[in-house]
């Protein structure tokens, strides 16, 4: 009988509009899942916001709010790749701007997850092979 590899690694490119993970299956073949965040592009709010306060002190700010509910359906968006890895022991986070830290906090924060070595490398817009072979090569180092 042929002894099972115990590595689990994960390779995951995001953005904050989609994140592609990829990792190799039971038997070898390595899978892949996109994820889109349905979320419009980012607004950029010109000079600062007032925190004006309306009847009974709610707040009428609309920037602070509308920001609010991006950075909710972003974090709803994070927990949605979160759950899609599977007992990983080694994760590569790979992508632009602040998405790939925002998803490697999040990780940090799981229970499950604090085994787990984590590496957050920058990375521009990558086509499925280089995924696949970036995942390729981050299981032959190990």
């Amino acid at each position: 009988m042929k002894k099972q590899n115990s590595r689990n690694p994960y390779l995951v490119w995001i953005d904050h509009r989609n994140a592609i993970v990829v990792h190799a299956g039971s038997e070898g073949a390595i899978e892949e899942r996109t994820f889109l965040s349905n979320q419009e592009e980012r607004k950029r709010f010109s000079g600062e916001g007032s925190d004006k306060t309306g009847l009974f002190g709610q707040s009428i700010d609309h920037q602070r709010q509308q920001q609010s509910r991006e950075e909710h359906y972003f974090q709803k968006f994070l927990d949605g790749v979160v759950d899609e890895l599977d007992h990983p022991d080694s994760i590569l986070i790979l992508g632009p701007g602040s998405a790939r830290f925002a998803l490697e906090n999040t990780l940090q924060q799981i229970k499950s997850m604090q085994g787990v070595y984590i590496e957050n490398r920058p990375a521009g817009k990558m086509p499925s092979h280089a995924l696949r072979a970036a995942l390729q090569e981050m299981s032959a180092l190990s």
